[in-house]
């Protein structure tokens, strides 16, 4: 029991609770930002890898490439963390104008992934799985592969589609 008389809640049961409340929080904050869509590529410009962003409300979000120099150019990676959208991904920039964001934290033990760009994979550091950029599993213990996000460029932004 606890100094006031109720019963301990056991450690499970207290990150359990928490989780459900960061959740439930995201979920009602989710439409607090602007809903104003990403501006649409200049006339005559296509996205040259096929994908072209949504509006905000739709799970699209924005990550102003300026606090992500590195992505600016084929083969830049960074670490996109935004709490607010419930977004924990390492994003690469794949090929010329083309960009995907893989899911940081592994299937199998639930550790952050570290991108490892000379070998073109993710490995986990805790018990070694390896997933390639395509999130697919390379080397076990993990089963399940890392998700992917959809990501396009327009202007001075990224956008990256997580789904609701």
């Amino acid at each position: 029991m606890s100094p006031a008389g109720a019963p301990r809640m056991g450690r499970r049961t207290a990150l359990g609770t928490l989780l459900r409340g960061t959740c439930a929080l995201a979920a009602a904050c989710a439409g607090c930002g602007g809903t104003e869509p990403p501006p649409a590529p200049p006339s005559g410009e296509e996205n040259p890898c096929g994908v072209t962003p949504g509006r905000p409300e739709e799970g699209w979000v924005e990550v102003p490439l300026s606090g992500h120099p590195t992505l600016l150019e084929p083969g830049g990676f960074s670490a996109v963390r935004l709490p607010e959208a419930l977004l924990d991904v390492w994003v690469i920039h794949t090929a010329p104008g083309c960009y995907t964001a893989v899911w940081s934290i592994c299937t199998h033990g639930a550790c952050g992934v570290a991108y490892l760009p000379h070998e073109k994979l993710l490995e986990c550091p805790c018990h070694g799985s390896r997933f390639g950029e395509d999130g697919q599993v390379l080397q076990g213990p993990a089963t399940r592969p890392l998700a992917v996000f959809r990501a396009a460029r327009v202007g001075g932004s990224l956008w990256i589609h997580r789904p609701r």
